[in-house]
């Protein structure tokens, strides 16, 4: 049936029409994706849930007129001593208060019970934070409140964990004792859990059965420590949840050869993108740690995406964390990615709704040379089917499947994560008093930083003033100056914040009108998801922008411990895992006049992972370093694998290419690098530029 004939249909028959439709779509979506539905979507709409809201904030939780940072950068500063007695005693609790780190804020969400560690400590009994109930005394949680809890304290604890089997997938947990233990298991690992800084901890022991919690048995520890970051995409207000389980199965590699593992809820950046307190967490749990078992040989850094971030920033801002890092699938910092992930629906909306030539905008090679990330025919938008669904509740005739992209599949739903104040992916755990007063983006997050206004809300240092989209497609031919200028003047921007409403998400908006749903937030833009042949654009605020910089929130290249950047090849896939990270870091650290060979780039082939390989060679070099040699290893160099493991082509000059005006290495004839929209609209490939100098248009064109 054509959009034509449709039209032709009477209004009580297209409602049918569209019930029916509906009813086949939901029909096939419960069947494929049941157990998804259950566990994702009812929760986030509130209808089932196993944890207590955040029902309260302190006083003092909202706070207004705070100045951007204006501090030194702290590679130059000196840290506190530390003032609280390490190690934490069993059954006694860690330090709340951060020891540097300007972060302390509310609401803040305990995850103790879905880390399956229990109820958080009862800490206030004004209604401030989560509800703690009475158990039974068999442990059952009853309903009635006996207090509550705003900083989700828990005592520091033991526990085994053990792998049963070499061929267990899963580890089992074992509290207190390893009396009930089978002797004959593969691996026995001694755990310990607790909070320090509100946020959860975890350090993991290779051991024996002759293991005492008091008297620990090191005899399998090899003398190293991993420590082990999470990534992930977050706003802050949250502990994290921390399964020790999970930790143990993800690590299980280095366990087996004898490093010890640590671990923080605070440094997982699905918590958290603050980098004062992910540094302050990551100082404790390491005195935690070095005044439990000792100081290790050495501390390697080991974690992905934005675990990996938090590694360069470390190097940079504290070298003494990290003796070194294999930091895999990395960016150099989160605050520079936001400019072209922000621009990324902007874009996908003015291509699939706004422009006049729609069919043009409909070949993956033009949108491409646009937004300079992968695009593609074979997949489309995520929850594009949940967006059809809903054109024809609306009694719309689906648009034509847009090509996919790496930002229609996976940046897409992060922009209102970072940047709509009134978007929360988890607003279900908050009461509505919290949310109704709580600004959820990044830059609240990250306030402390950023400052706020007479509100208590943070500005967005995020700016697209000025910014020429598709400069370069238009310079080599790809669009004609009609489509540069159409695009340019109609693309638009991001509302203030005060502007903003809530996202049409449906499930993630706790708005249960499916017909509400879009995978756009086109009501947040400036042009209202209408055609302006002059959409105004937003200009961030530069304090913000210049106190990004000066609280080592940006990467900026100063590097003097080693560190393998460790990656497979995903550029031409829909992943926002790209291999031009690489080069942006490499170029930073040139131009800050560090020494670019601590820098090494491992990049394989998608059918080959190097990562646990980039960890025994990382162990290697510091074994050199402690020796005082200056050598790196030969396994050290740049390099790139096959989907085999073998090696294509390693040493100087293989990932050489446009991005350093170099010729074309070997590797990066293999593996081309893509760009970002502000690549092509003229940034270079460190793409740190964050607010664009302007001139008047009657003086670009002379």
């Amino acid at each position: 049936m054509t959009t034509g004939n449709m039209g032709k249909l009477s209004v009580k028959k297209r409602v049918r029409l569209a019930a029916l439709l509906a009813v086949v779509c939901v029909l096939v979506a419960l069947a494929g994706f049941s157990s998804a539905f259950v566990q994702k979507i009812l929760p986030k709409l509130g209808l089932i849930t196993n944890y207590p809201q955040v029902m309260g904030l302190p006083p003092g939780a909202v706070r207004p007129d705070r100045p951007a940072y204006q501090g030194e950068h702290p590679a130059r500063n000196t840290r506190p001593d530390e003032v609280f007695s390490f190690p934490i005693k069993y059954g006694e609790v860690g330090p709340s208060k951060p020891l540097f780190a300007e972060s302390q804020e509310y609401p803040f969400l305990c995850q103790t019970e879905d880390s399956r560690l229990g109820q958080p400590l009862i800490d206030n009994h004004h209604g401030w934070g989560v509800p703690v109930f009475a158990v039974t005394l068999s442990g059952k949680r009853t309903d009635q409140v006996i207090g509550y809890s705003k900083d989700c304290l828990l005592p520091t604890r033991h526990h085994y964990l053990y792998f049963k089997q070499q061929s267990d997938k899963h580890p089992r947990r074992q509290d207190d004792h390893h009396l009930s233990i089978p002797r004959d298991v593969h691996m026995l690992i001694r755990a310990e859990s607790g909070t320090i800084n509100r946020h959860l901890y975890s350090i993991l022991m290779p051991t024996t059965f002759d293991d005492q919690i008091d008297k620990p048995d090191l005899s399998r520890w090899n003398g190293k420590l991993i420590y082990y970051f999470r990534g992930g995409i977050s706003i802050g207000f949250q502990q994290g949840r921390m399964l020790m389980y999970r930790m143990a199965k993800d690590m299980r590699y280095v366990l087996e050869e004898g490093y010890a593992v640590v671990f923080s809820s605070a440094t997982e950046t699905d918590n958290t993108y603050n980098i004062q307190l992910q540094e302050d967490t990551a100082l404790r749990l390491k005195q935690q740690f070095v005044s439990r078992y000792g100081e290790p040989e050495f501390t390697i850094g080991f974690g992905g995406s934005g675990g990996a971030i938090q590694q360069f920033l470390f190097a940079q801002n504290h070298p003494g964390i990290l003796d070194g890092s294999v930091a895999v699938v990395a960016y150099p910092d989160m605050v520079t990615q936001l400019p072209y992930t922000l621009d990324c629906e902007l874009l996908e909306y003015y291509f699939d709704h706004i422009a006049s030539d729609k069919e043009f905008w409909r070949i993956p090679a033009n949108r491409q040379a646009v937004m300079g990330l992968s695009t593609k025919y074979s997949r489309g938008p995520l929850l594009g089917g949940l967006y059809r669904l809903a054109q024809l509740l609306n009694l719309e005739w689906p648009a034509q499947q847009p090509p996919g992209s790496e930002c229609n599949a996976g940046w897409r739903g992060s922009v209102a994560m970072v940047n709509n104040p009134k978007f929360h992916t988890d607003g279900h755990r908050f009461s509505e008093a919290v949310r109704s007063v709580t600004s959820w983006t990044h830059w609240q997050e990250n306030s402390h930083i950023y400052g706020t206004d007479a509100q208590g809300h943070a500005p967005s240092l995020w700016s697209n003033a000025g910014v020429q989209y598709g400069l370069q497609a238009l310079r080599n031919g790809t669009i004609s100056p009609h489509h540069f200028l159409e695009l340019n003047s109609r693309i638009g921007s991001w509302k203030p914040a005060i502007e903003m409403r809530q996202e049409h998400y449906w499930y993630r908006s706790m708005d249960p009108d499916l017909s509400r749903f879009s995978p756009y937030g086109e009501h947040n833009m400036s042009h209202n998801g209408h055609v302006r042949n002059l959409s105004p654009r937003f200009e961030g605020s530069l304090e913000a922008a210049k106190a990004a910089y000066r609280s080592g929130m940006v990467y900026l290249g100063q590097q003097n411990v080693p560190i393998i950047d460790v990656r497979r090849y995903m550029d031409p896939q829909l992943d926002i895992h790209h291999g031009f990270a690489s080069g942006a870091i490499r170029q930073r650290i040139i131009d800050a006049g560090y020494n670019p060979e601590l820098h090494t780039i491992w990049m394989s082939k998608p059918g080959f992972n190097p990562m646990w390989q980039a960890v025994d060679v990382m162990d290697e070099w510091l074994t050199l370093r402690k020796s005082l040699s200056k050598d790196i290893p030969e396994a050290a160099s740049d390099r790139c694998f096959d989907d085999d493991g073998s090696i294509i082509a390693s040493g100087r000059g293989v990932w050489d290419g446009h991005w350093n005006n170099q010729p074309k290495g070997d590797c990066l004839r293999q593996m081309p690098f893509h760009r970002t929209s502000r690549n092509v609209a003229g940034d270079d490939i460190r793409g740190y530029t964050l607010n664009c100098a302007r001139i008047p248009v009657k003086h670009a064109i002379r």
